[in-house]
């Protein structure tokens, strides 16, 4: 009967109150009145995670109902149980539940693995990392992709950018690569260059031009030059 004294419900060692009446010789209408007067004393606090409503079924097929008491419960419970027989009995539970809890983590402690099962695991893990790593790259590739959309130029490429085209403007200008009976001012020819340079790139503004075009864009300023008539640039 010993072994039986202690069982595991829900992973957690549990007896109940049919048990506790068999082991101590006590009807079991009697210990429900005890373990329902120690709950209503102990407040629902305590009882609700201690104290587990339940039922049986006699050999008549008939059910009733019972209690699972967690250790404190138990011990809660039993507390006035005080005859000689009633200690021995409670020695007897307490080591049962013991044995139980350990049982319960000794279940819930990871195996131990042998040298094949070590290797698969190792396998799998191995396959699971390149997976994650393929997702992350096509994850990468992918938000590359949309900052490549959406990135436009820094303050230092806008800086670049303003440099290249006060060094075109001026070189074309010293150099009479400029029609000047149109372009009567270099502020002239500036606004037909920026201008050519938003057409291109479709930007109401060239901070606008994306990351991506920088390197293209500065050679177009590098190699533009406005046509000699003045009807457009080019």
């Amino acid at each position: 009967m010993e072994n039986q004294l202690v069982f595991v419900k829900e992973n957690i060692a549990v007896t109940d109150s049919l048990t506790i009446a068999e082991m101590f010789g006590k009807r079991h209408d009697h210990v429900l009145r005890d373990i329902e007067n120690q709950m209503v004393l102990a407040g629902e606090e305590f009882s609700a995670p201690n104290f587990g409503e339940s039922t049986y079924t006699n050999e008549r097929g008939r059910t009733y109902p019972k209690y699972d008491l967690t250790e404190e419960a138990f011990t809660l419970v039993v507390f006035g149980y005080n005859t000689k027989e009633a200690v021995q009995t409670k020695i007897k539970f307490i080591q049962e539940f013991k044995r139980m809890k350990e049982y319960i983590q000794k279940q819930q402690q990871p195996k131990a693995m042998n040298a094949k099962e070590s290797i698969l695991a190792n396998m799998k893990l191995t396959i699971q990392l390149n997976d994650d790593v393929d997702g992350m790259k096509e994850d990468i590739k992918q938000l590359r992709h949309d900052l490549d959309k959406k990135l436009t130029l820094d303050y230092s490429q806008q800086q670049a950018m303003r440099n290249a085209v006060n060094k075109r403007v001026h070189k074309l200008w010293n150099e009479n690569k400029v029609d000047k009976t149109f372009y009567e001012t270099t502020r002239r020819v500036y606004a037909a260059l920026w201008k050519n340079l938003k057409d291109a790139y479709r930007v109401n503004a060239y901070p606008n031009i994306l990351q991506k075009d920088f390197e293209e864009a500065m050679s177009f300023i590098e190699g533009w030059r406005p046509i000699f008539n003045g009807n457009q640039s080019v």
